[in-house]
């Protein structure tokens, strides 16, 4: 999940109390996502770290796959969870590189944004979240549609509330405001 608040977006992860640093630029990452969704065993991941390899192979994997696929906040799921798969990086390639084309005049194919930076794997995350009125979404609208599904239109609404609400948010905002507080008092 990107940060904000910071100049650039993580560029690290932490194995066993040390820090190593990774490449991030988004095609390792689907490199990294074709792999882990192959029946083999994972067993090379040793790629996408810059420097040192770690010694705990299981360990860095879990840290990666962290990185991989952040938590994300919102939205809450709602109703009956989705175990759909919704996007093949490899069999949607195409339909991904227009939505970006379209979407943002982003060339994946490059790779580099317009700064002439490499693309990094959350951005790309982030902005794949926020592609619409694509030929992808239509694609990954129509893998979750559920025929026996009859929910109205005003239920939907609600449950999209629900999901997106940020009321739920404010008790962690408000501890993360105090403990703020109390550190720089």
């Amino acid at each position: 999940m990107l940060d904000l608040t910071k100049k650039d977006p993580q560029g690290s992860i932490e194995v066993c109390g040390r820090t190593y640093r990774i490449k991030t630029w988004f095609k390792y990452w689907l490199r990294f996502a074709k792999i882990i969704s192959s029946k083999d065993e994972v067993k090379d991941f040793d790629f996408l770290f810059m420097d040192d390899i770690p010694e705990d192979k299981e360990a860095a994997m879990k840290e990666l796959m962290l990185f991989a696929y952040p938590k994300r906040v919102l939205p809450r799921p709602v109703g009956p969870e989705l175990s759909v798969r919704t996007i093949d990086y490899e069999i949607d390639s195409d339909y991904i590189y227009a939505a970006f084309m379209q979407c943002y005049g982003i060339d994946l194919m490059s790779g580099i944004l317009p700064d002439g930076t490499e693309l990094h794997w959350h951005k790309f995350l982030a902005l794949a979240n926020g592609l619409s009125n694509t030929k992808l979404n239509t694609i990954m609208e129509a893998r979750v549609y559920d025929e026996s599904d009859r929910t109205s239109y005003d239920e939907s609404r609600k449950q999209s509330r629900e999901a997106w609400a940020l009321e739920g948010l404010a008790e962690e905002d408000s501890q993360a405001l105090e403990d703020f507080n109390k550190e720089f008092s």
